[in-house]
């Protein structure tokens, strides 16, 4: 059988499908990522809000018109969360929630539900295609944050962490130049298992290929897990999740962390990696914050002087803390989004500004309108000249700020 893997939603879900993906032609199937024409279509769903369950629904609808005969299964966060609202669409047979995803590969000529219990530990469920140049290796799954907008932690489960052993062993089989570390919170790595960030690293130390870090909490950041980080081929880059840059809002948000440690953070990070970026997330508009609150938030992005800054519209979930709250105006979230989004912008110039005429490592990714396109260790998003190849670690200078990174050209020094 032909067989459509199509992803919305976070790096996790990307690599979950490329689990499914694997053990599919493993079976003697031809599955590819993204909608295409296929006998069967595997949707891997997402729920984080309204808008992503929507998507998820239309794109049966899309996979409908690809071939008006094809078998649909639906996985995820969104059947999780509510499987009824994909029960009677047409062409929809079977659905799965965001346990055991591999199983579909037994179950393709399935029908009914499979919404099992979310497990107490971490499921291995093999490798995962890869055809990216940066891998993404999943470590963890589940978070036990509660944070009172967020509805993951009751679709996903609680924290529990993949083996060191596992992940090495799937890292040192790796074709790409770059692996991600990811998971639903990768800060709780370890916590179940007695093992530690730091000590996967450690365990990475033979390997040459580049290390990069998924989301993590502003608390992990200690001086042990920095020093771990030198010692393996590191990239500098850290997404530390802020939501607020206010104390109060942060509160009520149920965040475990307040802005002087949140900077603590950030500071320890640029005494051992000067040049890191720092990028993060950031809700406007949640219940109850006051002008002065978000003007709070304003100045301690600037303060940070983060390398980007993605800026969200607070969306109510059903069956968080903050669902039954006081919601904001639209418009006022907007035009707070808004005017977030002209300091993420000067932000993102400013940390590209501070590479021009230094030449940095980039990872060539593809190329496009006669620029290739790539990352710097730090994250820089870097279009560049000259001769290389699809997966090659070139030595690029930046020359200057252009679109949302640098411009560049490859040079031997």
């Amino acid at each position: 059988m032909t067989v459509s893997v199509f992803t919305l939603g976070c790096k996790t879900n990307l690599y979950e499908s490329g689990q499914i993906i694997e053990q599919l032609n493993k079976a003697g199937h031809r599955a590819f990522n993204g909608l295409r024409s296929a006998d069967v279509f595997v949707l891997n769903t997402c729920a984080i809000t309204k808008e992503a369950e929507k998507k998820s629904r239309q794109a049966i609808a899309r996979a409908r018109k690809l071939n008006p005969d094809c078998k649909v299964i639906i996985t995820g966060c969104a059947s999780q969360k509510d499987s009824g609202q994909f029960a009677d669409i047409p062409n929809v047979t079977l659905i799965f929630g965001v346990s055991n995803k591999t199983q579909i590969v037994k179950e393709l000529d399935g029908t009914g539900k499979r919404i099992a219990d979310i497990p107490s530990v971490y499921e291995e469920q093999g490798f995962a295609a890869q055809e990216r140049t940066r891998a993404f290796v999943k470590i963890q799954d589940g978070c036990n944050n509660f944070c009172s907008y967020c509805i993951v932690p009751y679709l996903r489960g609680r924290s529990r962490s993949r083996k060191i052993a596992d992940i090495v062993e799937e890292v040192s089989k790796l074709q790409s130049a770059e692996a991600v570390l990811i998971g639903i919170d990768i800060s709780q790595f370890g916590q179940d298992t007695g093992e530690s960030l730091a000590q996967l690293f450690t365990a990475l130390q033979p390997y040459n290929i580049r290390i990069r870090l998924g989301s993590l909490e502003a608390r992990i950041v200690t001086d042990e897990l920095l020093q771990s980080l030198t010692q393996v081929n590191f990239c500098p880059h850290f997404h530390l999740s802020l939501q607020s840059g206010c104390d109060e809002t942060l509160k009520r948000m149920n965040r475990k962390y307040t802005t002087a440690e949140y900077m603590t953070a950030v500071n320890k990070i640029r005494s051992v990696f000067p040049y890191a970026g720092i990028t993060t997330d950031v809700i406007v508009g949640f219940c109850g914050e006051t002008d002065v609150e978000f003007n709070r938030t304003c100045d301690f992005i600037k303060q940070v002087d983060f390398a980007d800054v993605h800026v969200f519209p607070f969306s109510p979930r059903e069956g968080t803390a903050a669902y039954n709250w006081q919601d904001m105006d639209s418009h006022i979230k907007q035009t707070r989004a808004e005017e977030l989004g002209k300091i993420k912008r000067q932000l993102k110039f400013r940390f590209a500004q501070m590479f021009t005429d230094k030449t940095c490592s980039v990872l060539a990714e593809r190329k496009r309108n006669g620029f290739w396109e790539g990352y710097t260790r730090e994250y820089l998003r870097v279009y560049f000249t000259g001769e290389c190849k699809s997966n090659d670690i070139v030595n690029v200078k930046i020359t200057e700020p252009y679109l949302d990174g640098a411009r560049g050209i490859i040079t031997s020094a």
